[in-house]
């Protein structure tokens, strides 16, 4: 087996930065200080021909008191890992984190954002032990949290779970699981190092040509980065759109079924042709994508700097959202082709859809389509403003946290 060079591994840089948001006390201190020790110990012993480097920031500001929202830490993660230029950004807090689909939570992880947020609060002994002494606190909140940041790390890097409950890339269910978690093989190390190489190439901003623009620019990191970018659509599941969001899905909904149940929209839905029909619902995808998009600031930064890093961020955004609302409008259209096919007869649709002169012995499934496309494009205009109703910080996490652990 051969070994990079000092410069080989001074070029497979990975910047790493560490947020601690909010104060620590001594034993928090002592055991963030030891869990990156054991991290580094691991990845050096691992991926030998990668240098990590752990940059730290003390934002004591972020916490104000009680429980908090990851979305809000990951704003922050973010805005840090661009204006410094890191590859992955780490947020630790002592505080505890709200959970939206669990009712507790150790950690988040957000691919699209290259970024993960820890909460020291319930993998300290002292949460589920009468009496644990500081040495023994350090020492078990220290093992948790590097285990969970090398899980992150591989998480970012695009390594799938792993039900052996020693794999670090296993979900653990409890904190005591976390102490189990210690390896990965050889075929997650392969993966994870080749990740890392494309991490550690020279950004394109740094390489680019700045006469090209804006929108070549963004291009050319979109194309670059396609891989990574259907990677974290897919990572973010937008096919739970319609169950995770439920106020668009009940307001789509309730629209389809209006629509369904009114002659007058029978009429004009089967006047429409197939062209105009397909035209709705394109418009209809692009308008409620951008809607959302802009009404929960999903694409918000301070700031006017443009990185490639950014274009990942924001395109992976875009694609969810587009994704999720396709999704959503898939739904719409399987429950109106059902519904219309076994309520709605021929000779009644002839009836409600007079201007269209249709006969009954015509009327088939295509027709139910057509009136279920046109419906479902609608209910995916009004379902939208439903969305924009949604808790932004409820929406960030739907969109950006893909595992809460």
């Amino acid at each position: 087996m051969t070994h990079a060079t000092d410069r080989q591994i001074e070029n497979n840089r990975i910047d790493v930065g560490l947020i601690i948001a909010g104060p620590l006390d001594r034993v928090d201190r002592d055991a963030v200080n030891v869990a990156l020790d054991q991290v580094g110990e691991f990845l050096e012993r691992t991926l030998p021909d990668f240098r990590f480097d752990f940059l730290r920031v003390w934002r004591p500001e972020l916490i104000s008191g009680g429980r908090v929202e990851p979305s809000v830490l990951l704003q922050q993660a973010v805005e840090d890992r661009d204006s410094r230029h890191w590859d992955f950004v780490f947020v630790v807090t002592a505080t505890e984190l709200v959970g939206n689909y669990s009712p507790y939570c150790f950690a988040a992880l957000s691919r699209p954002l290259d970024a993960a947020v820890f909460s020291l609060s319930l993998i300290d002994p002292q949460a589920f032990e009468a009496s644990v002494d500081d040495a023994t606190r350090i020492s078990r909140i220290a093992r948790r949290l590097s285990r969970l940041m090398l899980h992150a790390l591989g998480h970012l890097t695009g390594l799938p779970q792993n039900d052996r409950a020693d794999d670090l890339l296993f979900h653990p269910a409890t904190a005591q699981d976390l102490d189990r978690m210690e390896v990965l093989d050889a075929e997650q190390i392969e993966k994870q190092s080749a990740a890392l190489a494309e991490i550690a190439d020279q950004r394109l901003e740094e390489r680019s040509d700045p006469k090209i623009g804006y929108v070549g620019f963004a291009l050319r990191a979109a194309w670059i980065n396609r891989r990574e970018i259907a990677e974290a659509i897919w990572a973010a599941r937008p096919w739970e759109f319609p169950r995770r969001l439920s106020r668009l899905t009940i307001a789509s909904v309730s629209t389809v079924a209006i629509l369904f149940m009114t002659a007058e929209a029978w009429d004009l839905g089967l006047s429409q042709s197939w062209l105009r029909i397909v035209a709705l619902l394109g418009f209809s995808l692009l308008l409620t994508t951008l809607y959302v998009i802009v009404r929960q600031q999903l694409l918000i930064r301070r700031g006017r700097q443009v990185s490639e890093q950014t274009i990942v961020t924001s395109s992976s955004a875009l694609g969810i959202v587009f994704t999720g609302m396709f999704v959503t409008w898939m739904t719409l259209f399987l429950v109106g082709l059902i519904v219309g096919w076994m309520l709605f007869r021929p000779p009644l649709i002839a009836s409600w859809a007079a201007s269209s002169a249709l006969d009954p012995s015509q009327i088939g499934m295509s027709v139910t389509a057509q009136m279920s496309c046109f419906c479902a494009s609608l209910g995916l205009l009004i379902g939208a403003l439903g969305a924009s109703f949604e808790s932004q910080h409820y929406f960030r996490h739907i969109i950006f946290v893909d595992e809460e652990i």
